[in-house]
């Protein structure tokens, strides 16, 4: 039963790391909760990771300013639109700083992101999702990824050209087809609301996180450990795989299950 007024017990963890080969960290996280009661109602809580293609000049910069940008939008007391529509606006609105930032229209090089977004209000969670980074619902023993990837090995598979084991060793797994900054307009894959019970996790990350590390394996973790603990341990697993690539993961669990103590969301922006 819902207990009427009150808002669902939400605990996360969440940790970005440089990898193995990389010399500097082009991801950016938040986790947002509004101060204001009413807007907190309204919006609820935010959460989001995004990975600067390092293929293009300033990918740090990029995705710095695409999770403030989104946070700002989303958070805009005067956005009167219903919530999945004000979580795409606001996706367009970081697409935008982002691509002001690159100077893209003055003739300088592009710079951009994906970005991977998760609203909780009350008991419903909805998805924004630009590229390839991926968000993932635990429930009970199982995993089920929420995103569909927007590059050219996904595009392949879902074509019938490449097989799902194939995709995972081409040579032009790292291409993005939709990305933050590249342009002045993007396609946002918008999703919710969906239910949630007590005891989901969802899990947001960068694709040097789910290159390295399967699954079924981030549910195994997430399932046995307490979430920071877990992240933890995720980060660990893909820097021994190797650690080709930034590494970027935040785990949210709903309900009343605590793990970690006192966590209470505050407004966070951690790189």
């Amino acid at each position: 039963m819902r207990a009427a007024g009150r808002m669902a017990t939400v605990t996360f963890a969440h940790l970005t790391d440089v990898g193995r080969v990389r010399t500097r960290n082009e991801d950016a996280l938040g986790a947002f909760e509004p101060a204001d009661p009413e807007l907190l109602h309204s919006r609820g809580r935010l959460f989001v990771v995004a990975d600067g293609m390092g293929g293009h000049t300033r990918g740090d910069v990029a995705s710095r300013v695409a999770v403030q940008s989104l946070h700002d939008a989303y958070y805009d007391p005067q956005r009167s639109a219903s919530l999945p529509e004000a979580l795409r606006v606001s996706v367009e609105s970081a697409n935008t700083a982002v691509y002001r930032e690159s100077g893209v229209a003055t003739g300088q090089e592009p710079m951009g992101t994906t970005l991977t977004a998760l609203v909780i209000r009350d008991h419903d969670a909805f998805l924004a999702h630009v590229g390839d980074s991926r968000a993932f619902l635990i429930r009970g023993r199982q995993i089920r990824q929420l995103t569909e990837d927007h590059s050219l090995v996904a595009e392949l598979v879902r074509d019938g050209v490449l097989s799902a084991t194939e995709a995972e060793h081409h040579p032009s797994a790292h291409v993005v087809l939709r990305a933050l900054g590249l342009a002045p307009d993007v396609a946002v894959e918008v999703q919710g609301p969906l239910s949630l019970r007590g005891g989901d996790m969802l899990v947001l990350c960068t694709d040097g996180l789910s290159r390295q590390v399967r699954a079924h394996e981030i549910r195994r973790l997430a399932e046995t450990r307490a979430p920071h603990q877990a992240c933890t341990e995720l980060v660990s697993m893909a820097n021994q795989r190797g650690g080709p690539d930034n590494i970027t993961v935040q785990l949210i669990r709903f309900g009343p299950k605590r793990f970690l103590s006192g966590a209470l969301l505050s407004l966070l922006n951690a790189r």
